[in-house]
C-alpha cells in the first residue's frame, strides 16, 4: 500500500468502482487513524486509489508526522 497526505492505494483483486464512499482504518505505528475517503481510480487486478475526504486537523497531522518520516 502507498500512502500519502491526501490518499492511498490499497490492493485488491476486485476494485471497487470510482466515486464509491468508504472509510478506511489506517495503523501507522501505534496509532489508529479511521479516515473517510472516495475511490479516486480503479484497475482491476491490482486496487483502488483512494482520495481522503474531510481529514480532522488531528488526521492530518498524524498522517503529516508518519509520512514525514519516511522522507528523512
Amino acid at each position: 500500500m502507498d500512502l500519502s497526505e491526501g490518499g492511498c492505494f490499497v490492493e485488491m483483486p476486485i476494485p471497487l468502482k470510482v466515486n464509491t464512499g468508504l472509510e478506511i482504518v489506517l495503523w501507522l505505528a501505534d496509532t489508529k487513524l479511521r479516515v473517510k475517503g472516495e475511490v479516486a481510480t480503479s484497475a482491476p487486478g491490482f486496487g483502488i486509489g483512494i482520495r481522503f475526504i474531510s481529514l480532522s486537523p488531528e488526521s492530518r497531522s498524524v498522517l503529516q508526522r508518519h509520512v514525514g518520516t519516511w522522507v528523512k
